[in-house]
């Protein structure tokens, strides 16, 4: 796989400077729109959604950052069908893709391209996302969706906490509705913290109390946003 300054070549040229065997980067221009994730970068690219007409498609490739085989594919594949079920059109369409990478099999994933506007987790935008919610009552149901199906999980028999330790990962788009775009390991499993015995996981640990946190702030500001009356 190629290191991190290897794949920001692609910025110049404007297309992914990897090695992907089902993407010809000839034909295929894609831009690097972010490299801040903790499991890839995203490359932001278009198709033709016809033949008939010139309209497009906008679409990201998560292009990942370590090796991931055909049994992490089915456990991210199961854990996006899950989210797809309980959360609808909050998350993006996503294909999940084993493919040579730079002469070695790994996972990619393709996933409509979101808009990103205002960051609804971020506690330092507290008043402006209570604003928003307040004016725009479809984001505001959809948040609340996303709170009680993420609370809905903690409290399962095979509880998890759904990851919002990525600051980017809760979004709201340019159409002012709320999008959750994580595609690899969404799920943080607080039994795993103490499963091998010993120290406990201090990194795991943080990332499931901030993510839980974040949830907290969330339920604040859908209260805080409540219509009058």
């Amino acid at each position: 796989m190629a290191d991190n300054d290897d794949a920001l070549e692609g910025r110049d040229e404007d297309r992914p400077a990897f090695d992907v065997a089902c993407i010809n980067p000839q034909t295929r221009h894609a831009a690097l729109v972010s490299t801040t994730g903790n499991h890839c970068q995203v490359w932001r690219s278009t198709v033709r959604q016809s033949s008939l007409d010139d309209s497009y498609v906008e679409y990201v490739i998560k292009f990942p950052l370590d090796r991931y085989g055909m049994a992490d594919a089915r456990i991210l594949v199961k854990q996006y069908r899950m989210l797809r079920a309980a959360l609808g059109e909050i998350v993006p369409e996503a294909l999940f893709v084993i493919s040579c990478i730079n002469g070695s099999p790994n996972l990619f994933v393709l996933a409509r391209a979101v808009n990103v506007w205002f960051n609804i987790a971020n506690p330092s935008n507290r008043e402006e996302a209570i604003g928003l919610l307040r004016d725009h009552p479809l984001a505001r149901a959809q948040l609340a969706t996303f709170v009680t199906q993420a609370r809905r999980w903690r409290e399962d028999a095979n509880p998890r906490v759904i990851d919002l330790f990525g600051l980017d990962n809760l979004v709201m788009d340019n159409s002012r509705c709320i999008r959750y775009v994580d595609s690899y390991y969404v799920f943080f499993f607080e039994d795993l913290l103490h499963m091998l015995g010993g120290e406990p996981d201090h990194e795991l640990e943080e990332k499931i109390n901030l993510s839980l946190r974040r949830l907290d702030y969330l339920e604040d500001i859908l209260r805080l946003s409540e219509p009058a009356g």
